[in-house]
């Protein structure tokens, strides 16, 4: 669904996204040529293997990034949240999604064509500095992922998501309670495990008084010893 845009530049969103240090010319630019749509939970952004139409930019709601993988599987490689951008990384030379982007919950983007994008791309080097620092994140995610996958135990992949959840949906600790839109199966694409195996670590944390949870609704997360239990020695 299309929506009427605003200027970014009243937008309070921007100050969480790349578009934070750019140039007045370069916001005035996306706000041009961007136009706004909203995705219901479940609703695909863009998949894996199409052309790439254009980026997208979230204002409101979280969004997963996602690949096939071999054995019928799926991985979540990354997780969005408002002032994100996705879409960029189908960006180069094939212009074809290599992932797939699928809102989590009630998703509100800002959309700019790629033909657009890569005109302003031309005349914009802030914007061009903001989206190569954003490949670059992209490939230190991944490299920690790819770490992750290969060495850390299943208690040590789901206290890593949960840390990265709580950084997600704001959470700072304390008993100030948060529900999280996330199934039991999106944490174990995320974590690469099974989502029964996901089940049974929450449980054992919730034991070890580390979480107490129902549900999707956390009352309490122990972020300091999550944080050092996600770490490999």
């Amino acid at each position: 669904m299309t929506l009427n845009g605003n200027s970014c530049l009243t937008c309070k969103v921007r100050k969480s996204s790349i578009l934070e240090p750019c140039a007045i010319g370069t916001i005035n630019a996306i706000s041009t040529f961007k136009n706004s749509r909203k995705y219901e939970k479940g609703e695909f952004l863009f998949k894996e293997g199409d052309d790439v139409k254009g980026v997208f930019f979230v204002k409101k709601g979280i969004v997963k990034v996602l690949k096939e993988v071999p054995g019928n599987r799926t991985l979540i490689f990354k997780i969005c949240s408002r002032g994100e951008i996705v879409g960029h990384r189908g960006y180069d030379s094939r212009n074809i999604h290599k992932y797939s982007g699928v809102a989590l919950s009630e998703t509100d983007c800002c959309f700019v064509p790629i033909s657009f994008f890569q005109d302003i791309l031309k005349d914009a080097p802030d914007l061009e500095k903001q989206l190569t620092e954003e490949y670059l994140l992209d490939l230190e995610r991944m490299e920690e992922k790819s770490v992750s996958l290969a060495y850390k135990t299943v208690r040590e992949k789901v206290a890593e998501a949960l840390v990265l959840v709580s950084n997600i949906y704001g959470y700072r600790g304390g008993n100030r309670p948060f529900s999280i839109d996330l199934s039991r199966q999106d944490f174990a694409d995320l974590t690469g495990t099974t989502k029964e195996q996901v089940s049974a670590v929450l449980k054992e944390f919730s034991r070890d008084s580390l979480i107490r949870y129902s549900g999707k609704r956390f009352n309490f997360i122990d972020l300091d010893a999550l944080k050092s239990l996600a770490t490999v020695a």
